[in-house]
């Protein structure tokens, strides 16, 4: 049975809901552990939190003295070889110095690598990090494998010198599949909502922008925005620039579990990013019946159906994008398919057994 080690800095404090889900169901399928680097861990977690540094480094010391293999090799290298492990996983991608020494290594003198890459990693890191373009154009060749989130994501991060055939499109999960039934829109109020991190990637201005599109024709809007981050006092100024205080309101951050039951009561959910590899808060709108508007960079346009189950807004065509959303909204039986498709579409190609099935399928691939 296939060994992994899935690697993060901390447990069980993950980034987002996601993970545990999968690695939870990976483990009852093949040998998978997480290993971190901080943390703790509950008795029958299969699970270990690695050893302060100065106990790694004195094992590192002792081994490299007692078995020349381990010559430059650190706790996690050395261990990985000790338990036999096939595969190496690192779920939180900037731990890749801790696997440069075997990646020094000839492919058969060492476990398989893969890494998974977020947005930033790609889109951002390399234009202003020389550590990550040094190490692409360096190790990309040397990965066995790096998993990112969308096609957009793959053909980024190939110019940055990774070869296509090492970049593995693998989006993340939003969960088990359930039953939904699809939706008619709001009939007073257009109701849209927005949810992301206040940050520039995010085009907090052109989803206003189109807001006050929506509001000059004459329609009932009200636009909610949940979320936090350093650009969120951009949001502020912007709500008063253009005049938009009677119709959005700013909700702040708020726990998954309870943002889901209320993403159901609206019409749409927006996200004109400038950059985005995938979009989940876009999957779980549509898992619910909530069409997207999307901008046509990054990943977004990938997870919807255009005009089916939501509407691309071509480089940010407000007058257009105004246009389609109102006549979609007007209409309840052109709406009502829309919810329907994006039920079917989002719950079929990114619930969580997709995703293990495609990671288990990359794990034998590279072992082959």
């Amino acid at each position: 049975m296939t060994k992994v080690y899935q690697v993060f800095e901390s447990y069980p404090l993950f980034y987002q809901p996601y993970i545990p889900p999968v690695l939870e169901q990976l483990s009852q399928e093949i040998d998978s552990k997480v290993v971190a680097f901080k943390g703790q861990v509950k008795t029958g977690e299969k699970a270990s939190v690695l050893p302060s540094y100065t106990y790694r480094r004195i094992y590192e010391k002792f081994n490299q003295k007692l078995n020349k293999k381990y010559k430059n090799l650190n706790y996690l290298e050395i261990l990985a070889i000790q338990q036999k492990v096939d595969i190496i996983h690192l779920q939180h991608s900037y731990l890749f110095n801790k696997v440069k020494n075997l990646l020094d290594r000839k492919r058969e003198d060492r476990p398989k690598i893969i890494i998974s890459l977020r947005g930033g990693d790609t889109y951002i890191k390399p234009w202003t990090s020389k550590r990550w373009k040094d190490f692409y154009q360096n190790y990309g060749d040397q990965v066995d494998a790096f998993v990112v989130m969308s096609h957009d994501q793959k053909s980024y991060l190939h110019r940055w010198g990774v070869p296509l055939e090492r970049i593995h499109v693998i989006p993340i999960s939003f969960g088990q599949k359930f039953e939904v039934q699809p939706k008619y829109p709001n009939r007073d109020t257009l109701k849209i909502v927005s949810v992301f991190r206040m940050c520039w990637e995010k085009n907090i201005a052109d989803n206003l922008r189109l807001i006050k599109q929506i509001k000059q024709t004459g329609i009932n809007v009200m636009y909610d925005v949940y979320g936090d981050g350093k650009d969120i006092g951009q949001l502020y100024y912007l709500l008063d620039r253009y005049n938009l205080n009677d119709c959005v309101n700013v909700k702040g951050k708020v726990e998954n579990s309870i943002l889901k039951n209320k993403l159901k009561d609206y019409d749409f959910i927006l996200q004109l990013s400038h950059s985005e590899s995938f979009g989940m808060s876009v999957v779980e709108a549509q898992i619910f019946g909530v069409p997207a508007i999307v901008s046509n960079y990054g990943g977004l346009q990938e997870i919807i159906l255009n005009n089916k189950t939501g509407i691309i807004s071509e480089n940010l065509d407000f007058e257009k994008t105004c246009t389609c959303i109102v006549n979609v909204w007007q209409n309840k039986h052109i709406y009502f398919e829309y919810s329907h498709r994006s039920i079917m579409n989002s719950q079929n190609k990114y619930n969580l057994g997709v995703e293990v099935k495609k990671l288990k399928n990359l794990y034998d691939s590279i072992i082959l």
